[in-house]
């Protein structure tokens, strides 16, 4: 049994259910998404569940206590030097990825890492963690753009968000080609002449690092097709056992049972919640601004 996973998979690619499996199969210590660029708000205000997110509950209950998240974070991990060779150092990020993993092993005994910026660092985690299993979890390209739009649309509350633009950044899509593209120059916004050809062409970048390192790449439309089976491959390859994947069907809701939210017609529960999700993030962007100043006080 491996006792250490990671999860990575495009955003909108299916990677939440899967860390929702993985949760509810009570086998593994979960963390999810540590490399998010508000990771220190969402200690001090808990992100809320998107609506299609289902049985997710609080995204981040299990970092409670891990009280040196804030000396060891960065927040430009989550949108910026993407491309990790497997010789670069980066000994920042490594301390504390470690300071994660072992802290969470300090609490259970298998731990599983979701993550979604981890793809183009692949070959970097495989050389520091080695006997990691890595699980892939990917959408077809034209339904994955099609959530991203759904999200973004929903959460702006218009129609029109610029998709049809290169510069679309609907889920960090222009800015992680922006820092990919001295890597990968074909991701460069002149390039492409709409947002969805610059979309396509990450998506098949990233499709292609995720299996080069992956120990096993999953369909999302698998688990609406085919559940158990998939489920039975996945736990195969990282070599557990003693899992209902019957028990565990239940938290899958397939696209067609899914409700979406309305882009423009909000109702006046989901407004409160997002007038209150806004106070809270203030709240939260007051507390990380006096903590680093403090923390400067204090090293100064």
């Amino acid at each position: 049994m491996s006792n250490l996973v990671f999860v990575s998979g495009d955003f909108c690619s299916g990677s939440t259910l899967l860390f929702t499996l993985f949760r509810k199969t009570g086998k593994y210590y979960c963390l999810y998404e540590p490399l998010h660029e508000l990771m220190l708000e969402y200690l001090y205000w808990p992100m809320p569940p998107d609506d299609h997110h289902f049985f997710v509950e609080r995204y981040h209950s299990e970092l409670k206590g891990f009280d040196k998240i804030p000396e060891l974070f960065n927040p430009r991990w989550g949108n910026s030097n993407l491309f990790l060779p497997p010789e670069t150092e980066a000994d920042d990020l490594y301390r504390y990825l470690s300071y994660l993993i072992g802290t969470a092993f300090g609490r259970a005994n298998n731990v599983m890492i979701k993550e979604n910026r981890l793809t183009f660092r692949l070959g970097w985690l495989r050389s520091r963690f080695p006997n990691a299993k890595v699980i892939h979890i990917y959408r077809k390209k034209e339904d994955q753009w099609k959530s991203v739009l759904r999200r973004v649309q929903a959460g702006l509350r218009r129609e029109n968000v610029g998709q049809d633009d290169v510069t679309f950044n609907g889920f960090s899509i222009h800015t992680w080609c922006d820092d990919l593209k001295g890597r990968y120059p074909e991701l460069d916004a002149s390039n492409s002449k709409t947002g969805y050809e610059r979309f396509g062409k990450l998506w098949e970048l990233s499709f292609a690092e995720n299996c080069r390192y992956a120990d096993i790449s999953v369909d999302y439309g698998d688990f609406i097709k085919e559940f158990e089976a998939t489920c039975e491959r996945i736990w195969a390859c990282i070599g557990v056992t003693g899992i209902d994947a019957a028990q565990l069907k239940q938290f899958v809701v397939p696209p067609r049972n899914q409700k979406r939210t309305p882009v423009t017609d909000l109702s006046i529960p989901e407004r409160v919640r997002r007038l209150v999700h806004r106070a809270g993030m203030r709240y939260a962007r007051a507390r990380v601004r006096s903590l680093a100043r403090h923390r400067n006080t204090v090293t100064a």
